[in-house]
C-alpha cells in the first residue's frame, strides 16, 4: 500500500466515524473551531462588522506604507482569526473568505494607486510613501 493509499484509507475511516457519531467535523487546518458542516460554497462575501473591514483595510495600507506592499502576514491573519472566533463555527469559513477578499481588494487598489504615481513600481520595491497621503 502506498502512502497516498494509506492516507486515503485513514480519511475514509475518519469520515465513517464522523457519519456514525453525528459529531460535527472540525477543520484541523483552519481557524480552531471552524466547522465544515454545511460549508457548501463558503467562498462568498457575507455581511461583516464595518469596524473589522476598516481594520483589514488599515492593515493593507500599513503593509503598503511600511513594507512597500509586502509583509509576513501575521497581523492580518491574527485579525481574521480573532474575528472569526467570535462567530459561530458555521459562519467562520465565509467570514474568513470575506475578510481575505477585502484585504486583497484593498491591497490591489493601493498597488494601482502607487502605480499611478510611479508606473515602474512593483511589490516590495521602495517608493516615496508620501504619495499615500493622497490615498
Amino acid at each position: 500500500m502506498t502512502v497516498t493509499q494509506i492516507v486515503q484509507e485513514q480519511q475514509r475511516q475518519r469520515c465513517g466515524v464522523v457519519a456514525q457519531t453525528g459529531q460535527p467535523h472540525i477543520n484541523p487546518y483552519g481557524t480552531p473551531g471552524m466547522s465544515l458542516n454545511d460549508a457548501g460554497d463558503y467562498r462568498k462575501i457575507v455581511p461583516m462588522d464595518e469596524s473589522v473591514i476598516q481594520q483589514v483595510r488599515q492593515i493593507a495600507f500599513d503593509h503598503m506604507k511600511n513594507g512597500y506592499g509586502v509583509s509576513n502576514g501575521e497581523d492580518i491573519s491574527a485579525v481574521i482569526r480573532n474575528y472569526t472566533l467570535s462567530l459561530s463555527p458555521e459562519k467562520r469559513l465565509s467570514a474568513s473568505w470575506t475578510l481575505n477578499e477585502a484585504f486583497h481588494d484593498e491591497a490591489v487598489r493601493l498597488g494601482e494607486f502607487v502605480r499611478q504615481h510611479n508606473p515602474d513600481w512593483d511589490w516590495g520595491k521602495p517608493f516615496d510613501t508620501g504619495i499615500l497621503d493622497g490615498y
